[in-house]
């Protein structure tokens, strides 16, 4: 069997909406962890009450730090005002082992830098502490009082995160596998390439 050891990252698909979450297998559990700020851009885990029994559990290496858990859940179709249908139906989740961040710069140097990411044909700007949206959606936001999408550098266990916060809600975590002044290597991405250069 292949190395379980260290904490997995969920990886989220464009229909989580769930808070970013993490796992770590001990003794035959799965056990889950949510996150919360500690100081600065530290973060640490918080043990969940959800636990599973990897014995009881179907999954799959899908290299050696991806592993895909799937779990049996409820399709709900509405087929018409009156009708609708409900099936068992397998999902599966994909989890990434995080590492630490291989890099010689500080975290406060790493927030000054500016790179352009690309992801399925879109350019994604990836600058940290600015806000992400158009202005035209900066100026919804405004007379909503809400605060935009933005990017906020965090860590946990030695490995960097570039946090995606809407709202002040942390939403979805990018891990920073490798990152110097020139580049950074990120990964967590639901399909492949399951990480991608950023220049």
């Amino acid at each position: 069997m292949k190395n379980l050891n260290g904490t997995w990252l969920k990886i989220k698909t464009g229909d989580d909406y769930c808070r970013p979450e993490f796992i770590e297998f001990t003794n035959d559990q799965i056990i889950h962890f949510e996150i919360e700020l500690k100081t600065g851009n530290e973060l640490s885990k918080v043990r969940t009450e959800w636990s599973e029994k990897l014995s009881e559990s179907k999954f799959e290496f899908v290299n050696d730090n991806r592993i895909r858990i799937f779990r049996m859940g409820k399709t709900h179709t509405v087929l018409s005002e009156t009708e609708s249908k409900t099936e068992d139906t397998e999902f599966s989740t994909d989890y990434e082992r995080i590492e630490p961040t291989k890099t010689e710069l500080e975290s406060e140097k790493i927030e000054t830098l500016e790179f352009k990411a690309e992801w399925k044909n879109e350019k994604i700007p990836f600058k940290f502490n600015t806000v992400l949206d158009s202005s035209v959606i900066q100026e919804i936001n405004k007379r909503m009082k809400r605060s935009g999408r933005k990017l906020v550098l965090e860590n946990l266990q030695g490995t960097y995160f570039a946090s995606i916060y809407d709202n002040n809600e942390r939403e979805k975590l990018i891990g920073i596998k490798e990152i110097d002044e020139k580049k950074a290597v990120l990964f967590g991405f639901p399909e492949k390439p399951y990480e991608i250069k950023a220049e």
